[in-house]
């Protein structure tokens, strides 16, 4: 499954059309009902692609920093991968189980993807309508196609901005 997504991964030439194949890849290899991808811009996250989420979900997370609770908050602030099993029962995520239940999911992860030299290049997450955890197997497919996906993406911006980019691409939504 890895090489038959770093294979559609290099097909894409865009910037855009790339973060829309890692976002479809990703939901397919966790087997997620939602998804989004953010960018940084300065010290925060705002989101450029999304599957199946609401706009009320799009204004709440329209802006994510490292204070903020929710998992792609934490994994901004920590650098790794947040799995939340299930939102209702997750202390860090109480300020945000209203928004979750009218997205209507259950479980989340957040995984920064990052470029072999450490340039943070996007976070992807993946929701699902029931408490859920990822296995090992997904999470570390995941962990070797983040580099190879924020490889590709940073090769991509040909010298662009990545904070331009993301407001272009949120502007679009």
């Amino acid at each position: 499954m890895l090489e038959q997504m770093r294979s559609r991964l290099r097909a894409n030439k865009t910037f855009e059309s790339a973060v829309e194949r890692i976002l479809d890849d990703v939901i397919a290899l966790h087997g997620a009902e939602f998804g989004d991808i953010q960018l940084p811009i300065g010290h925060e996250l705002v989101i450029v692609a999304q599957r199946g989420l609401t706009t009320k979900f799009l204004n709440a997370f329209a802006r994510v920093d490292t204070s903020d609770g929710c998992a792609c908050g934490q994994a901004l602030r920590s650098g790794e991968p947040v799995v939340i099993r299930d939102v209702e029962e997750d202390l860090t995520y109480e300020a945000f189980r209203a928004d979750a239940r009218a997205a209507g999911y259950r479980g989340v992860q957040s995984t920064p993807f990052l470029t072999q030299n450490g340039i943070f290049m996007a976070m992807v997450s993946t929701l699902f309508a029931s408490p859920h955890t990822p296995t090992e197997i997904e999470m570390e497919t995941l962990k070797i196609y983040g580099r190879d996906a924020a490889a590709h993406l940073y090769n991509l911006l040909e010298g662009e901005r990545l904070a331009k980019k993301a407001e272009q691409m949120r502007q679009k939504l």
